[in-house]
């Protein structure tokens, strides 16, 4: 992998669940790690789901495997500025090289 190419920066975060002052669990997410990472477009298309459109984009997220990404999950999302994408996959590249995780961000508009 030429580094050179992981020109985005993109933070993954993980679930985790906290309870309020009322007692009730409520969910969030955490920062996990922050990593430099390369962006593949896909795919993107767009739906009518009950009268409102939005737009699907599947990318592909390329970082460099280390004990710290082999430990993320599909649970996890990745944020790049003021996106956020749901993780559908994760794809182990090479001999620990590289992991690409596939992702979706969905706008509704």
């Amino acid at each position: 992998m030429n580094i050179g190419f992981l020109d985005r920066r993109i933070s993954f975060y993980a679930p985790s669940t906290s309870i309020n002052s009322y007692g009730e669990k409520t969910g969030s997410d955490t920062l996990y790690a922050t990593v430099w990472a390369a962006m593949d477009h896909k795919s993107a298309s767009s739906k009518m789901d009950q009268e409102q459109e939005s737009s699907v984009n599947n990318l592909v997220w390329r970082v460099r495997s280390s004990t710290t990404t082999r430990a993320i999950t599909p649970k996890y999302t990745i944020r790049y500025g003021s996106d956020s994408y749901e993780i559908l996959a994760i794809q182990e590249v090479g001999r620990n090289s590289e992991l690409h995780f596939v992702s979706r961000r969905i706008v509704s508009e």
